[in-house]
């Protein structure tokens, strides 16, 4: 049996001993993405049951992650979180928001997941945008017709109570500042939210400590992830973001704490504002060469409990 001071020698009893230091009153719950377990079969039951192990308060899939079970009863699915001990955080959705020949099948699509996402007790939908078209920002036209959709989108969503909160992504129709401001200013605060993420964002040259100040009462949840320094706008970078055939060479999503995304500062702006909704980690599962998903999961619970001084369950 360890003594006590072999048992805090080591990273496990590291870790219980950055427990006592959590942040008092904080009202933030972390979930992890679906993606990080892809690898791990079957999936995503194997990968439920480890973010349960892990204390994780709950877990967030794409639609992707579980098309089986969105042709179920809800319950199903709940079951299966149930027995982890973690809620749904929401679920990624996706559509096509600039063509309006298919705007009724993409309100449609995103109203099915809202009524499936509200039995969990979810309060936003999150969704990708369509990909970009050309390499020029959005044009004000083209501005206009997708703030007219995301609002419609938006609406249908919130007659069961669930915002629509879209993703600033790289490689999508909303990468860049002026584009995150256009929506912001052509959309209704009623029915468009953002889910804001560290790394998408400082991929585009949005600073995401700026951003959240900005339009914290547009925030309906957060994505953590970095990426390299050089990307930092504090290093001068102001996008676009690198391409997707970059990113297939080189892993541009790094780990908290090994880029440039000042997550300290990010949390303080959080935690003064008293955020009370999901902080998610959204990683996909290692590449090649970059380690195992029970490595990447220990470095997540290592850096939220001793750097960002956040808690998980026992």
């Amino acid at each position: 049996m360890l003594t006590r001071r072999e048992f805090f020698g080591t990273g496990l009893g590291a870790l219980v001993a950055a427990r006592a230091i959590a942040m008092p009153g904080d009202r933030m719950r972390y979930a992890i993405s679906g993606h990080q377990f892809r690898t791990i079969l079957p999936h995503p039951e194997s990968g439920i049951k480890m973010a349960g192990r892990y204390g994780y308060h709950g877990l967030e899939p794409f639609q992707g992650d579980m098309p089986h079970y969105l042709t179920q009863p809800p319950d199903v699915f709940k079951a299966l979180l149930d027995e982890a001990g973690l809620a749904l955080c929401t679920i990624g959705s996706g559509g096509q928001y600039l063509d309006p020949a298919r705007l009724q099948e993409t309100i449609e699509s995103n109203a099915a997941r809202a009524r499936f996402i509200v039995h969990f007790g979810c309060r936003h939908l999150k969704v990708n945008l369509s990909g970009r078209i050309g390499s020029e920002n959005l044009s004000l036209e083209n501005g206009r017709i997708l703030a007219r959709h995301l609002n419609e989108v938006g609406k249908r969503t919130a007659d069961v109570g669930i915002k629509f909160a879209f993703h600033p992504h790289a490689w999508t129709l909303v990468e860049r500042q002026p584009e995150l401001d256009m929506m912001m200013e052509l959309t209704d605060p009623r029915f468009v939210y953002l889910v804001l993420d560290t790394a998408h964002a400082t991929l585009g040259g949005i600073d995401p400590v700026k951003a959240l100040t900005e339009y914290y009462p547009r925030i309906a949840a957060i994505h953590l992830k970095d990426t390299e320094a050089k990307y930092s706008t504090a290093n001068g970078w102001k996008g676009p973001a690198p391409s997707e055939e970059e990113h297939e060479r080189v892993n541009l999503y790094k780990r908290l704490g090994t880029g440039g995304v000042d997550f300290p500062a990010f949390f303080r702006e959080l935690r003064a504002r008293n955020y009370d909704g999901w902080v998610t980690f959204d990683f996909n599962a290692p590449r090649p060469g970059e380690g195992t998903v029970e490595q990447d999961m220990n470095r997540h619970k290592k850096y939220l409990i001793e750097t960002l001084h956040g808690d998980l369950r026992s």
